[in-house]
């Protein structure tokens, strides 16, 4: 009895040890990059990208999960990202006359109920001059719209940019009630001129699960241990 009853006290300090939720990589590795036009002057690459422009590039129904760049197109005469499977980075390239270039995820989280926070994070390397950068990310509803959950754009200083966003409550809410799990991130540059690459590392998506009450769990184990003090008694 005494034995169990140690184990059940380990079991108590066991759970005040773990209370912090665990993490997981929701993002897939990246196998490759999928050229897609979108004429969109320029949108996508900056600051004012739209709702439309990441549904109509990204969204539609037959689009597969996975990374998508812009590609030439028409007049636009867009970049094109590539990517290092090897090291799971991407380049964005910049070249006279081109609107900007852009690296877009579309991905599914699946059993998003169980996750209780989303931390979104990269580093971008830049060049020394020139372009600027901008990142979004997405969600779809059940209705098909699309929900910004936060952008920024940073001018080219020449230091490396982390990025690091943690949803709020209220996102994460929203997310859980009107989201289909779906989730798209889209990484931008413009400006700059030719050979004047940036390398984008360290990509994630971690998802915080969500983790019973310390205090339900120990209750449960205390209940455990009255009984069989009761139980012994008798």
């Amino acid at each position: 009895m005494k034995k169990t009853l140690c184990i059940i006290c380990l079991g108590l300090a066991g759970l005040a040890a773990t209370a912090s939720a665990a993490t997981v990589e929701l993002m897939p590795d990246i196998a490759s990059i999928t050229g897609q036009g979108y004429n969109s002057a320029g949108r996508l690459a900056g600051n004012g990208i739209t709702a439309a422009d990441v549904k109509n590039w990204l969204g539609p129904a037959g689009r597969a999960d996975g990374w998508y760049t812009t590609t030439g197109n028409g007049d636009m005469k867009w970049g094109q990202a590539s990517v290092n499977t090897e090291n799971q980075s991407i380049t964005l390239p910049n070249m006279n006359g081109t609107a900007g270039v852009c690296a877009g995820l579309k991905m599914t989280i699946e059993n998003i109920q169980a996750y209780e926070g989303l931390t979104f994070s990269f580093s971008l390397t830049p060049p020394g001059t020139g372009p600027t950068f901008t990142y979004s990310l997405w969600y779809e509803t059940a209705d098909g719209e699309f929900v910004n959950l936060c952008k920024e754009s940073r001018g080219n200083n020449g230091s490396v940019w982390n990025v690091s966003y943690n949803l709020t409550d209220e996102q994460m809410s929203a997310l859980k009630t009107n989201g289909t799990g779906k989730v798209y991130a889209v990484l931008g540059s413009s400006g700059g001129t030719n050979g004047n690459n940036a390398t984008i590392t360290d990509i994630s998506l971690e998802g915080t699960l969500a983790v019973p009450e310390p205090a339900t769990a120990s209750l449960g184990l205390l209940g455990l241990a009255a009984l069989m003090l009761r139980r012994r008694r008798a």
